[in-house]
């Protein structure tokens, strides 16, 4: 049987989940042979939770590692691409969580500015395809596969939708998307310096990432090569400053936020004159808002990736299910919620560490590749560029 060794760059939320998610992969034999952490004590502790035989307390030091074929980073989004470049130059494959990478004041005079409010979008834009290009290309000299941890692509219910698509064999014509919550809990997040964009990048990345994979798979299913997005209309706003918003004695939904958007929309064009409307929030209450829904020439599907009522539940008070855990980001337990059998089944994590895995055993690319990657960075960031400027943005 192939083996995968898998060295884990982070240990917080997405490492935990990565780590569960390779215990589940069939097939290929996988390791987890090391983890480095910013904080020494989480990586111990992770390594202790999953039998992980190698703490490093130095990332050079896991990437030197001879025995680590894969370094899976599950880091903040200002490193991504730092660290996808010293693993390839490490000869590592590579793979890294949504998205790929942003804009992150590199190029700005002012080492403290809250970027956000400050730099122009098109400088951003061009900032941002130039750290995606980096990137892609560090790999691709070094011969090493970037695999983009984007789950949508792999969630079982975009998966069946692309395969009632195809045997459908109409064209798609229409595409609605959104993921929105009540806020992000990482503190980077706050700050366009660290997250490298606001929720258009953070939460749009995802369903975004779902329709453009779905119009590549159409595209090469009837033409031979993938449809793309050609141009994009975007509107942004940040509705937690707003003065009805500021002026509430409660707050239910995270605010805070320093110089990001929490509320985005966009509206994509692509090359053959079909359209996907995406839209991204930190502003909904309720727990995760994740669907996908494709209005294609003889078909309509929708995917409830969040939430889905695969189980429903009713509970009067809030303590009455005790710490029995119900689906990420919910507010409270009380009332009628849709608790979550298998969370990440159901939004596709393991699938896609499947899929790494066997990219890297059986040299092969993955579904979720380094085009898709950029692609979503492409689009995002002239998103950014027509909300600042109130015009079409080409797609370049």
């Amino acid at each position: 049987m192939k083996r995968v060794r898998v060295g884990l760059v982070g240990a917080g939320f997405a490492a935990h989940f990565h780590a569960d998610c390779y215990r589940r992969v069939a097939g290929v034999e996988v390791e987890l042979r090391a983890v480095a952490a910013a904080r020494p004590e989480r990586a111990r502790a992770l390594a202790d939770e999953f039998a992980i035989s190698r703490a490093y307390e130095r990332v050079e030091d896991l990437l030197a590692d001879p025995e680590v074929d894969l370094v899976d980073l599950c880091v903040p989004n200002h490193l991504h691409v730092p660290l996808i470049e010293a693993a390839a130059r490490a000869g590592k494959h590579v793979a890294v969580e949504k998205p790929l990478t942003g804009y992150f004041g590199e190029d700005w005079p002012d080492p403290t500015a809250a970027i956000g409010d400050v730099v122009p979008r098109d400088r951003m834009r061009a900032g941002a395809l130039a750290n995606a290009d980096r990137a892609i290309a560090a790999c691709r000299q070094a011969g090493v596969k970037l695999l983009y941890a984007e789950n949508w692509v792999y969630a079982p219910g975009i998966q069946k939708m692309r395969r009632l698509l195809e045997r459908a064999g109409g064209s798609i014509l229409r595409i609605e998307g959104e993921e929105s919550h009540s806020g992000s809990h990482a503190a980077y997040y706050r700050h366009w310096r660290t997250a490298g964009g606001g929720t258009m990048l953070g939460k749009g990345c995802h369903p975004l990432g779902a329709a453009l994979y779905l119009k590549r798979v159409e595209g090469l299913r009837r033409l031979g090569q993938p449809i793309r997005p050609r141009s994009v209309v975007a509107e942004t706003a940040r509705l937690t400053r707003t003065p009805g918003f500021e002026g509430e004695a409660t707050h239910y939904i995270k605010s805070g936020y320093e110089d990001i958007e929490d509320w985005a929309s966009l509206l994509v064009t692509f090359d053959d004159g079909t359209v996907a409307q995406i839209t991204a929030a930190d502003t909904t209450l309720g727990g995760i808002r994740n669907y996908l829904t494709v209005f294609a020439s003889n078909a309509v599907v929708t995917a409830n990736i969040n939430p889905n009522n695969l189980c429903t539940a009713y509970a009067p008070e809030a303590s009455i299910f005790g710490d029995e855990y119900i689906t990420e980001k919910i507010e409270t337990k009380a009332g009628w919620t849709f608790p979550a059998p298998d969370e990440d089944w159901v939004t596709g994590y393991p699938h896609e560490m499947q899929d790494f895995v066997e990219a890297v055993a059986f040299d092969r690319e993955p579904l979720s590749d380094a085009a898709l990657a950029r692609d979503v960075v492409a689009v995002i960031f002239a998103g950014y560029q027509s909300a600042a400027e109130g015009r079409r943005i080409a797609i370049e």
